[in-house]
C-alpha cells in the first residue's frame, strides 16, 4: 500500500472510533436521563438535593470554558481535534437535556428557580 493509502485508512478507522465512542457515550447519556427522570417522578430525590443538583447543572450549562475543556481533554485522548469537535457538541447536548430534566422537577414540585 501506498503512503496516502495508509493515511486515507488511518483517518477511516480514527473516524469509525470516534463514532463508536460517540454512540457509547449517546447511549449512557440516555440512560442517565432515564434514572434521572425516573428518580425525580418516583421522589426518591429530595428537595434540597434536587436544588443543589438543579444549581450545580445550571452553573455548568452556562460555563462553557469547562464544557470546552472536558471537550478537548476528551478529544486529545480519543481522536484528536476532530474528536474534540463532536464531543463539544455532545457534551453540550448532554448538559442542556440534563438541565432541563432538573428543571422540570424543580416546576413539579413547585420550588424556586
Amino acid at each position: 500500500m501506498s503512503n496516502a493509502q495508509q493515511f486515507l485508512m488511518f483517518i477511516g478507522i480514527m473516524s469509525c472510533i470516534i463514532l463508536i465512542f460517540c454512540s457509547f457515550i449517546y447511549l449512557l447519556m440516555k440512560l442517565y436521563m432515564f434514572v434521572v427522570k425516573s428518580t425525580i417522578k418516583n421522589s426518591k430525590l429530595t428537595d434540597e438535593r434536587l436544588t443543589k443538583m438543579y444549581n450545580n447543572m445550571k452553573v455548568s450549562k452556562d460555563n462553557k470554558s469547562k464544557l470546552i475543556i472536558l471537550a478537548i481533554v476528551t478529544g486529545i485522548f480519543c481522536g484528536g481535534v476532530f474528536g474534540g469537535i463532536f464531543y463539544y457538541f455532545l457534551y453540550k447536548k448532554i448538559f442542556s437535556n440534563t438541565y432541563e430534566l432538573y428543571k422540570q422537577g424543580m416546576i413539579e414540585r413547585n420550588l424556586p428557580l
